[in-house]
């Protein structure tokens, strides 16, 4: 009380008061807020007197009035209030309907007077030098945080403050230089006329009446904010009325967004584009890819001036994540060290003052072995202060950038131990709807990997269910960002159908560009078919590669191979004429081989063609499935031929069968097996995809994944090899036994052997070795021989060799006509 102890009342508060306290300075008149002692003088007795006189206010003094300062006052809230002066000497109010014009609405302090008012309107009727004024910050709030992120000109996001149903508002708040002179407020939010209600006491109308205008000091009681007690008064009997309040804030029942973000009305000067002028703004053409890429940031930031920058340069709410990896330069489990990394940790937090931040910590191992000897911690903070989120990140980064060496003092037998800490742009979160649940036990972690899971070894959560205006925000997932080097950079997307990518022990290699990139500078999408990485770093990447076609080894495969191919068209064109001019061709075997020739010719004219349709995405991507198809029917029909030899040979019924209908009996078999692998890829490509690509790169205009080069290509060429070889082996076994066959020539005898290897496929073994072991010498081994295949075909069958006819006669000389009918 303001005038001795005689009014006070001792009572001690075990929760919050439910009333805002009164004040006794002189101001207290401008703002109503005055203890009710202010006014009476003390007397030897309980009873006391009126004493009006006790202030020192002059008349020229204006009210102040608690206001929210928002463009749209009756739009979304924030809870922050401050006085200010509404109206002029005389009285009348200077607030105007909320317009376009932003700063028409905008608060002002005079650092002359020390004064705040509503809008410059005001300041300059009570006598204010504009030059002594300052303009109060604008601060964007939303209801929704894409709605806050998203990027609007003045006109559009006057529409969403001021429609009907207002998505976002503008607030205002005092600079740093006025925050000393600005004085906060409660507004309360439920108004009540006295003579309206029944009153529920027997008291003087017209003095509640009159106490409930006249005071200003909030009142929270029945959750509802009253502008004082005697208003609420007029609602319920005193005995009914709150002293005091639970922990929940008295704003809890109202409506205040948790999304806000200082504005910068300033309109942006973009740089010169450089871009090539066959992409859009956001792209950049890659010459390589031969298309163009979309550069994108993350929601908190825009691409302009060929660089993210940060949409709102302040925000009020944002949590960070911190993936960090503890390794061990022995093969010592770090697992036994876990409780001394995580105090460490929780040190240098401390040491930084992030202590206050902190929603969770989570320190993790691997469930199974074979993952690795590792720790992963996750570190979980949340910053509800208005801040500039790029330096943030920037300063996490360097924070524990200047940690990667923990020195740990595990007592006491051990002593001290060094261990690496470093800072990974991957989450060791599962992606999904469960992804910021409250308790632990309801949480997935993975290595991102790996995708084994791992096992939660000690955790400390401070985002208790409990309410805490500190860590309100912890459960936010959509407001999270990672701190890495890619959070903050501009990104371009490289898709697995575009380019080989290969992402493993936090790093991603495109295998195209012979380039790897360090984990913070990429983040891998969530269907595990992109990444995005830094456009620098990328670039850097494109440059260090301009003019190699693939590799440095590349430089003598590439020729090497369109020698091969080469030779390999001709030597099939010359078995065809060979055939065509020199023999009758109506057995299976002959006709087998022209179109095994044919079809070399048309897989090598378009293997050797496709590099040329790079220029067209559509183009490239149907030679791809043509270079496909054509490699498969190539082994396919070796395989048929193969078959149809073995058949002769192992078979104890001849019987002649007419030609045309047994070729295109294996036409359709051929067409179908190829035709059932090529689209098994593009149907798994284009689901899992969910409709991006269909499987072929327009890079390489052929498979785009690996895993389907593994499933649609290689495993069936292996199977088919396998078994040509092992029916090559049983035919050639069952020719060697023969007595007449022994007695032949081995002139004679390895003719046929090397005529019977040329279909087996056999020289595609090295195109395996080759895959599996990375060696040069069998990729050359390969080009050579399997490249070559032609040539090989026309010595085995154009050129004037031992045949297998005679072969075949002696063996089965009692149906030499059959035999000869059938091969």
């Amino acid at each position: 009380m303001c005038l001795g102890p005689m009014f006070k009342r001792n009572y001690t508060f075990t929760q919050q008061p439910a009333c805002t306290p009164c004040e006794c300075d002189d101001s207290c008149v401008r703002r109503s807020t005055c203890c009710p002692s202010k006014f009476y003088r003390q007397t030897d007795t309980p009873d006391f007197i009126e004493y009006q006189h006790n202030v020192n206010v002059t008349e020229n003094d204006v009210p102040l009035s608690c206001a929210e300062p928002l463009w749209n006052p009756i739009g979304i809230k924030t809870g922050k209030s401050y006085w200010m002066v509404e109206t002029c000497p005389n009285e009348v109010i200077c607030i105007s309907p909320p317009s376009v014009n932003v700063s028409s609405s905008t608060p002002v302090t005079s650092l002359a007077t020390n004064q705040t008012y509503r809008n410059m309107q005001c300041a300059l009727c009570n006598q204010e030098e504009v030059p002594n004024l300052v303009t109060w910050e604008k601060k964007k709030i939303c209801i929704m945080r894409s709605d806050l992120m998203s990027p609007e000109d003045i006109s559009t996001l006057y529409q969403s403050v001021i429609s009907e149903s207002p998505i976002c508002n503008v607030g205002f708040y005092p600079p740093t230089s006025t925050e000393h002179v600005v004085k906060p407020c409660v507004t309360y939010t439920y108004d009540v006329n006295c003579n309206d209600v029944e009153l529920r006491i027997l008291i003087d109308i017209s003095y509640l009446t009159k106490a409930c205008q006249e005071n200003y000091l909030p009142y929270y009681s029945n959750r509802k904010l009253y502008k004082n007690v005697f208003c609420a008064l007029c609602e319920f009997n005193v005995f009914d009325l709150n002293i005091q309040y639970g922990d929940r804030g008295i704003f809890d029942d109202s409506i205040i967004t948790p999304f806000s973000a200082l504005m910068n009305f300033q309109q942006v000067v973009e740089a010169p584009s450089t871009k090539n002028s066959r992409c859009k703004e956001n792209q950049i053409f890659d010459g390589k890819l031969n298309k163009c890429l979309d550069i994108q940031c993350e929601a908190e930031y825009i691409y302009q001036n060929s660089a993210c920058s940060l949409i709102h340069k302040m925000l009020e709410e944002m949590n960070y994540e911190v993936n960090l990896v503890v390794t061990s330069a022995d093969d010592t489990s770090v697992e036994i060290y876990t409780t001394s990394v995580v105090d460490s940790l929780q040190g240098v937090l401390q040491l930084y003052n992030l202590t206050d931040y902190l929603c969770r910590m989570v320190a993790l191992v691997p469930s199974d072995y074979s993952d690795g000897n590792f720790l992963a911690v996750v570190i979980e903070l949340s910053i509800q202060h208005l801040h500039d989120v790029d330096n943030m990140i920037q300063h996490l980064i360097d924070i524990f950038n200047s940690h990667q060496k923990l020195a740990l003092i595990v007592e006491p037998l051990i002593g001290e131990v060094n261990l690496s800490l470093s800072l990974v742009g991957q989450s060791f979160h599962v992606y999904g709807s469960a992804l910021f649940e409250k308790s632990l036990n309801n949480r997935l972690y993975i290595n991102p990997m790996s995708g084994k899971e791992l096992i939660v070894y000690q955790s400390e959560n401070l985002a208790y269910d409990g309410y805490n205006s500190q860590h309100s925000h912890c459960f936010s997932g959509h407001m999270m960002s990672t701190v890495a080097d890619w959070y903050r950079c501009p990104k371009v997307k490289i898709k697995s159908a575009d380019a080989k990518i290969g992402v493993s022990n936090f790093t991603v290699c495109l295998i195209d560009y012979d380039a790897c990139f360090a984990s913070y500078y990429f983040k891998e999408s969530l269907d595990k078919r992109s990444v995005y990485i830094c456009v620098d770093q990328y670039l850097k990447a494109v440059e260090a590669t301009k003019g190699i076609i693939r590799t440095a080894d590349d430089s003598l495969i590439a020729p090497l191979s369109l020698a091969c191919l080469s030779l390999s068209s001709l030597g099939s064109l010359a078995t065809i004429f060979t055939f065509i001019f020199n023999r009758p061709c109506s057995r299976i075997a002959d006709v087998n081989i022209i179109i095994l020739a044919a079809i070399l010719i048309f897989a090598n004219t378009v293997h050797t063609v496709s590099k040329y349709f790079l220029w067209s995405q559509t183009l490239c991507i149907g030679v791809g499935m043509l270079v496909h198809f054509c490699w498969l029917s190539v082994i396919c029909w070796m395989s048929l031929s193969s078959f149809q030899i073995f058949h002769t040979f192992t078979s104890f019924n001849l019987t002649k069968v007419k030609v045309i209908p047994r070729v295109l009996t294996s036409l359709m078999v051929n067409l179908f097996i190829c035709s059932s692998l090529v689209a098994t890829n593009v149907i798994q490509s284009y689901v899992t995809s969910n409709g991006e690509n269909l499987g072929y790169s327009v890079l390489t205009c052929y498979i785009a994944d690996p895993e389907m080069i593994l499933y649609t290509f290689t495993l069936p060429v292996g199977l088919l090899v396998c078994i040509n070889i092992f029916m090559l082996a049983v035919t050639v076994f069952r020719i060697s036994n023969k007595v007449d066959v022994q007695k032949s020539k081995d002139k004679e005898r390895t003719g046929a052997y090397f005529r019977l290897s040329t279909i087996a496929g056999a020289t595609w073994i090295f195109g395996f070795l080759d895959q599996f072991t990375g060696f040069q010498f069998f990729s050359i081994l390969h080009t050579l021989f399997n490249g070559g295949q032609g040539v090989f075909l026309y010595l085995a069958f154009g050129a004037p060799l031992p045949n297998i006819k005679s072969i075949v006669s002696r063996s089965h000389a009692s149906k030499s006509v059959e035999s000869n009918e059938r091969y």
